[in-house]
């Protein structure tokens, strides 16, 4: 009897579908998301506070990949873990920390809020939030 090995893309689209994520669950397009964020809030985010933290979910879906046992057998999973932190470390960079105690430390990303952004952005935060940050134009 001969046993297909499955492909790695496979398993971790259906991994990250069977977590709620309906697009962007293939390895390179969620990395993909997490990277373009990432690369939109070092230039200053250009969007609203809505936006901002449904943006952030690409990082939750990747630590749950990344904590995945049923993951972990698949080599390509040691490149997309180098991959996300640098792109963690870029972001960490960005952070006032702890801006949010309720959220769990481990989940650092959504625990802190970057420091600035566009103005409609500044402006949403401090509205909902009551967090002043620095406006980026």
């Amino acid at each position: 009897m001969t046993r297909n090995i499955a492909d790695f893309g496979e398993v971790f689209s259906s991994f990250i579908k069977a977590s709620g994520r309906w697009r962007d669950t293939a390895p390179e397009a969620l990395l993909g998301r997490w990277s373009r964020f990432v690369v939109d809030c070092e230039q200053g985010y250009p969007h609203d506070a809505e936006d901002y933290f449904n943006d952030l979910t690409s990082r939750d879906s990747l630590e749950r990949a990344l904590a995945s046992v049923e993951l972990q057998v698949f080599p390509e999973m040691s490149q997309l873990r180098a991959s996300v932190e640098e792109i963690d470390s870029r972001f960490r960079a960005l952070l006032i920390p702890d801006v949010f105690p309720g959220i769990p430390e481990e989940l650092w990303w959504a625990r802190g809020m970057v420091k600035g952004g566009a103005r409609r952005f500044v402006e949403d935060v401090r509205r909902e939030y009551h967090i002043d940050l620095i406006e980026i134009e």
